[in-house]
């Protein structure tokens, strides 16, 4: 069963560290080149000199271990300088963000804790397959640091909004942290009340716990910890390698936000236009968009109004208008039965198994391996991407819903990578979870 426990965070000092703004930053895997530059610039404290970039990765290359080095040598001159310290005592910390997305306003809210590592599916389930090049990157880090830098995203059942509520009511008079970053609004709270942090434990034991983001950290945390017990002298289930530093927030909450992450294929051998129209419409209905309704908000406006149908626009570099394609079931039905039929309602698995895989015959490797898969969150960029040759192919999709998300981990099976995208991704720097 699910184990949490309070813990001392490592965090910036705020008699040196003015506005926390300055020194965070998005998770590892979403921070390439111009972006490790702009945050490197903010503060010579940023987090990025302790969590890298993935310009290497991007590069097909792996980092140098000069640079995982370096970071373990900064973080261990941070603590000596105190620009980041430890907390007194042990405490699960609450988390409340206010953002907007997709035009609305929503206020996410969760707490941060360490969670036992628990490789077996009814315990934690992940719902998302994971790529190879990110588990080593992260690990080698951990090895060097022996601390997790940013939280696993997680989620759990509470339709009566027990736990919230106890650690609201908990919450210390003075907030820990406050402040404003790209238009998200961030609060922390110090919770040590006895009675409300066993509430969040007993609630979270009897529930499923559910990895909403962050499955390549929460496999590393799993390899880490592997390591560190096979060379200790005897197994200590209370050494802080064998717990993850987590995020839980209930998967009833209003304040979820869930944004699709479209696909690209770069650098790919496009098929003839009128042969690959024609495949397609062995499986899909097509409909051209072309003028004003080839606009992007249109697009993903028309994308919108069949939130029940498996569909998608399509753009390809060698077509002369973007397709919006919708799934013929029963001519589909051979080759979606054979997946689970949890992954046969996904948007993102029709895509890779009729589109990627048998159409444009992309293998699992070369998914596996993104020989030619990009994605972004962005759906202008996707469209540019194609219009100015940097990519072949994009497909703008739906987002996950959260039911989807449930029902695919339940039955113990997992999406094609990057299938959802929780907005605003958990920053990185408002906790440090030190493993040694």
């Amino acid at each position: 069963m699910p184990q949490i426990e309070a813990f001392k965070g490592t965090y910036y000092n705020p008699e040196i560290i003015g506005n926390l703004a300055d020194v965070i930053a998005p998770p590892y895997d979403v921070i390439s080149g111009p972006g490790i530059a702009e945050l490197l610039g903010r503060s010579p404290y940023n987090i990025i000199r302790l969590i890298l970039g993935k310009s290497a990765q991007e590069a097909g290359e792996m980092r140098p271990q000069s640079e995982f080095a370096t970071a373990a040598e900064t973080f261990r001159q941070w603590r000596k300088d105190n620009i980041i310290i430890d907390d007194k005592s042990p405490a699960l910390y609450e988390l409340e963000e206010e953002f907007a997305a997709v035009g609305k306003r929503y206020c996410r809210r969760g707490f941060i804790g360490r969670l036992k590592l628990e490789d077996k599916k009814n315990a934690v389930r992940p719902h998302e397959q994971t790529l190879q090049a990110p588990k080593a990157d992260r690990l080698e880090l951990t090895r060097h640091c022996k601390a997790n830098f940013s939280q696993i995203f997680t989620l759990y059942k509470d339709q009566e909004g027990l736990v919230e509520k106890a650690l609201s009511q908990a919450r210390s008079r003075t907030m820990m942290l406050s402040f404003t970053d790209d238009g998200i609004t961030r609060r922390l709270w110090r919770i040590t009340d006895p009675e409300a942090i066993e509430t969040a434990k007993k609630h979270l034991k009897n529930r499923e716990i559910f990895i909403a983001d962050g499955h390549h950290r929460y496999e590393t945390a799993l390899l880490y910890q592997a390591e560190r017990n096979a060379a200790a002298a005897e197994i200590d289930e209370s050494k802080p390698w064998n717990y993850v530093m987590s995020y839980f927030s209930s998967m009833s909450s209003p304040g979820l936000a869930i944004l699709p992450t479209h696909r690209m294929l770069a650098d790919f051998p496009l098929p003839d236009a009128a042969l690959l129209k024609r495949k397609l419409a062995e499986f899909f209905t097509i409909e051209e968009r072309r003028n004003e309704d080839a606009e992007i908000p249109a697009l993903l406006s028309r994308l919108e109004k069949d939130p029940d149908k498996s569909s998608f626009i399509f753009l390809a570099e060698n077509f002369t208008a973007p397709l919006f394609l919708t799934l013929k079931r029963a001519a589909a039905a051979e080759i979606l039965a054979q997946l689970p039929a949890s992954l046969a309602e996904l948007d993102v698995s029709v895509l890779q198994r009729l589109v990627f895989n048998h159409i444009l015959n992309i293998s699992t490797a070369d998914m596996e391996e993104q020989r030619y898969t990009r994605y972004t969150q962005d759906a202008a960029a996707a469209v540019d991407a194609v219009k100015n040759g940097r990519a072949q192919i994009a497909v703008l999709l739906k987002p996950t819903r959260i039911e989807q998300v449930g029902k695919v981990a339940v039955e113990g099976e997992k999406m094609p990578q990057k299938s959802t995208f929780f907005y605003p991704k958990l920053a990185t720097g408002l906790l440090i979870s030190r493993l040694d």
